[in-house]
Formats: structure tokens, C-alpha cells, sequence
């Protein structure tokens, strides 16, 4: 019976965080916005299919309780994309709504703007860097 029934809960929570993700990415128009922002816009289709097969990928991944037997160098590798990929997409997600100059007039904070933005890339990759390297390891 739980061979039947553990597939079909995976399954299910599978298509409801698919569902999430793609209403987020379609809604808010993110990968149009990456796209724009980083004026690849020729490539919408292979942004879209990477994010397509690397989620599934990783379900797969997941539910099945395997992994690649790979070097250090390569995960970290890996992981600098994907902290790119991830500062990119939070970063037109932000912009798409129009998060920051929400807060820069908010607090009055105009003169400091380029020290926060950096700010929060610079503690994204130290702690992406933390999890990967020291946590997770």
C-alpha cells in the first residue's frame, strides 16, 4: 500500500509547488523582466527550459534518494550559478514590484542605496557559501 500511496503524495505535492512556481514566474512576468534586465531577451525560451528540467531534475533527485558523485570543485561551481541564477530572479522579482525604491523613499535613504544593494549580495553569497560549505556539507 505504500508503494502506491507515497508516489501519489509526491506526485500531488509535486503539481502544487509546480503550480505556485509557474503562477509566480507567469504572473509577475519575472523571466520576461530577468531577461530585460540583463538584456538577454533572445533567450527567454532556454531560461525557461532550464528552469523546466532542472526542477524536475530535482524532484527526481529528491524522491528517489540519489545524487551524482561529484568533486568539491564542481559543487561549487554548480552553486555559483545557481546563487546567480537566484540573485537575478529575487532581483527582478524585487524590481517587478517595485520593492526598493518602495523602501528608499520610505526611510530616506536615497544616498545609501548602492551600499544596501550590495549589502544583500554580498550576505546572499556568504550565506549561500555557509549552507554549501559548512552545513550542508
Amino acid at each position: 500500500m505504500e508503494l502506491i500511496i507515497l508516489p501519489i503524495i509526491g506526485f500531488s505535492n509535486g503539481i502544487i509547488v509546480g503550480s505556485g512556481i509557474v503562477a509566480l514566474l507567469t504572473l509577475l512576468d519575472i523571466i520576461p523582466r530577468l531577461a530585460q534586465l540583463t538584456k538577454t531577451y533572445n533567450y527567454i525560451s532556454i531560461y525557461e527550459d532550464v528552469i523546466i528540467y532542472s526542477a524536475a531534475l530535482a524532484a527526481f533527485f529528491s524522491l528517489a534518494k540519489m545524487g551524482i558523485n561529484t568533486g568539491v570543485a564542481f559543487v561549487i561551481i554548480v552553486g555559483f550559478f545557481m546563487g546567480i541564477f537566484i540573485g537575478l530572479l529575487a532581483s527582478a522579482l524585487a524590481e517587478v514590484m517595485n520593492v526598493i525604491p518602495v523602501i528608499v523613499r520610505r526611510f530616506q535613504i536615497e544616498e545609501y542605496v548602492f551600499h544596501i544593494v550590495y549589502a544583500l549580495i554580498l550576505g546572499k553569497t556568504v550565506g549561500s557559501f555557509i549552507h554549501w560549505m559548512v552545513i550542508h556539507k
